[in-house]
């Protein structure tokens, strides 16, 4: 799922990331100004275990809410 945020750089274009993609090294770039983000190969590891753990909590929340529970 690719995610828009304002570029840092420009303030007029948009980067659309996907956030397994980024965890994987992958770098995504300004479609105004050609402005690049990326994380750190450092901390690949840390995003990576955050977005596993955001998955769990959203396949937790479908069955919740599968199973009829109405979770805030």
């Amino acid at each position: 799922m690719f995610v828009d945020i304002d570029c840092p750089a420009c303030k007029l274009g948009k980067i659309s990331i996907e956030p397994h993609m980024l965890a994987q090294g992958a770098s995504f770039s300004c479609n105004a100004c050609g402005a690049e983000i990326s994380v750190a190969s450092k901390s690949q590891d840390k995003l990576q275990d955050s977005v596993t753990r955001y998955d769990a909590y959203k396949e937790k929340l479908i069955h919740l809410q599968e199973d009829g529970n109405k979770p805030i």
